[in-house]
């Protein structure tokens, strides 16, 4: 009966990969995040309940149930690909075949790589037992294992690849760690031929997605300096995508840049590096505490053999989350829980005293419970917001602008803290006339979103109110913060051909800027604005 109630509880917990509402911006994952704080508040009390119960049996039936859920999740995730690629299942996104259940093969590929050390330990040590349940094990390890090999290298995540390799190698070191040490002092050649494919292996990986990848270096970069500028973390409530849009254009105003910097300069809305975004929204010192966790789990899987699996699936983990935004995918999270509750059970059980180890575990309990809670009720009204605003929606890309700012309004103090809303309407207020309260709107927007683009709108809202300087300084902004961007020099030129603000230096020199420019998508918009500004030239008499 215990172990049933293991794997139901454990199921529970890996099942938040599979919750899907179609209904729902694809990226909200809102049903995922309230399956999980649901899921959460009543697993937390019984595995604490458990522990105290029974802490050795409660453990080793965590740690095993933890392991086969994850790898049939796992398969099934795997099946799931392979049938997208097969065409027999639809993707959850536009421009990629290959996504799971997931909304983006990024975070798909991180959630199978992490499965994969796990089904390589288990298969490692089922290996040449002879009973019919190990070989069946075995067998299941084996496919499993198999389906994620077959599948990984097709979602093109680098970050996937090298969290693969790294804790897959994790498990061969705690698992064959003789072997290895007198294989290495044998074939010293050979070894070095290794890592010789590996530096290989990773330039390849650079240079298969080399914009994307220095764009990764330069969100890092701009990103220390954010925390450096604030160490305590962010006081004001805004989001990473607002503080690192404000550090971007500071960056690119103070410092010297390079071209290959301005080209692939975006507007992302996370570090991809978890460990720097907490320092950035949390403070330095709530990473530290993070990573100092994540460590003592760490030296906990590594003080038996039998939890190298998990192990390996941590260190999946925490490479992954170097790359990438895993703390923001419900289903990775729910894969990070049940590696915690796995692993601080182990390093509890090593506590001889067990009123110590509960008195230790009774706070963080507690504070799951406290998290999962307010998670829960968050993201439930936070849900309903967004089905009430998914009708409403549909007006505003109709263009009824009037009609929609009225609705929005209606919504916006359940919505402010969604940044498509706040932007959609700002810009619908724009459309409308209301002018006023449309820069309340757009301003506010910026505590939740670093997008240029409401710069745009603040500058073009500026200049139909008749505050024409405002406008320039609004529109340099956006100016700085994407610099290859050619639409706010478009706007400007629009700016400097009022009658009222006439400049014809600063009208000739972003004209040139338009018309000269190669832009990164020479797009039929970029070809409209080119032939505008000829018109502008030609009336202004500038040519």
């Amino acid at each position: 009966m215990p172990w049933l109630a293991g794997v139901l509880l454990t199921g529970l917990v890996g099942g938040t990969v599979l919750v899907t509402d179609g209904s729902l911006p694809s990226d909200l994952q809102g049903e995922q995040w309230m399956w999980l704080s649901a899921v959460m508040t009543v697993v937390l009390p019984l595995w604490l309940a458990g522990y105290i119960v029974n802490p050795q049996r409660i453990t080793l039936i965590v740690s095993e149930t933890v392991q086969w859920v994850l790898m049939g999740f796992g398969a099934v995730e795997a099946l799931h690909g392979l049938g997208q690629i097969a065409g027999i299942y639809p993707s959850n996104h536009s421009l990629f075949v290959l996504t799971g259940t997931f909304y983006n093969p990024g975070p798909y590929s991180g959630y199978l790589a992490a499965v994969l050390p796990i089904a390589l330990y288990r298969m490692s040590v089922l290996k040449g037992k002879k009973d019919r349940l190990s070989v069946v094990q075995y067998y299941f390890s084996m496919c499993v294992l198999l389906l994620i090999c077959c599948v990984l290298p097709a979602g093109m995540s680098r970050a996937a690849w090298f969290a693969s390799l790294v804790s897959c190698g994790y498990v061969v070191l705690r698992v064959y760690h003789v072997k290895v040490k007198s294989f290495v002092s044998e074939h010293r050649y050979a070894v070095f031929g290794v890592l010789i494919l590996g530096l290989l292996f990773a330039s390849g990986a650079y240079f298969m997605k080399r914009d994307s990848a220095d764009g990764r270096l330069l969100i890092g970069k701009i990103t220390f300096q954010a925390i450096a500028g604030s160490p305590w973390g962010e006081e004001n409530g805004r989001t990473f995508s607002a503080i690192y849009g404000d550090a971007q254009e500071k960056y690119f105003t103070d410092c010297e840049y390079s071209e290959s910097e301005a080209w692939v300069a975006g507007t992302p809305d996370f570090a991809f590096n978890e460990y720097l975004q907490i320092a950035v929204e949390y403070g330095v010192w709530v990473s530290v505490l993070f990573i100092t966790l994540v460590l003592v789990l760490l030296k906990i899987a590594g003080s038996r053999k039998s939890l190298a699996g998990m192990g390996g699936c941590l260190v999946s983990l925490m490479v992954f989350a170097c790359f990438s935004y895993p703390l923001h995918i419900p289903a990775i999270v729910s894969v990070w829980l049940l590696a915690v509750m796995a692993l601080c059970g182990e390093g509890l059980v090593m506590i001889r005293r067990k009123p110590i180890a509960v008195v230790i575990l009774l706070p963080f309990v507690v504070a799951g419970l406290t998290v999962s809670v307010n998670m829960l009720g968050m993201y439930s009204a936070r849900t309903r917001a967004v089905r009430e605003w998914m009708p409403v929606r549909v007006m505003y890309h109709s263009g009824a602008f009037k009609a929609a700012a009225e609705e929005y309004g209606k919504l916006y103090d359940k919505m402010s803290w969604n940044k498509d809303f706040c932007f959609e309407y700002g810009r619908a207020l724009y459309k409308a006339g209301s002018y006023g309260k449309a820069e309340e709107v757009l301003l506010k927007t910026m505590m939740v979103s670093g997008d240029p683009m409401i710069l745009n709108i603040l500058g073009r809202n500026a200049q139909e109110s008749g505050e024409y300087g405002k406008a320039e300084k609004l529109l340099l902004r956006s100016t700085r913060r994407l610099p290859e961007r050619v639409y706010p020099h478009y706007l400007l030129v629009k700016l400097y051909a009022e009658h009222e603000y006439f400049d014809r230096v600063k009208l000739v020199r972003e004209a040139e800027y338009v018309l000269n420019t190669e832009p990164k998508v020479n797009s039929t918009a970029i070809r409209e604005m080119r032939h505008e500004v000829k018109k502008i030239l030609e009336d202004k008499m500038c040519l």
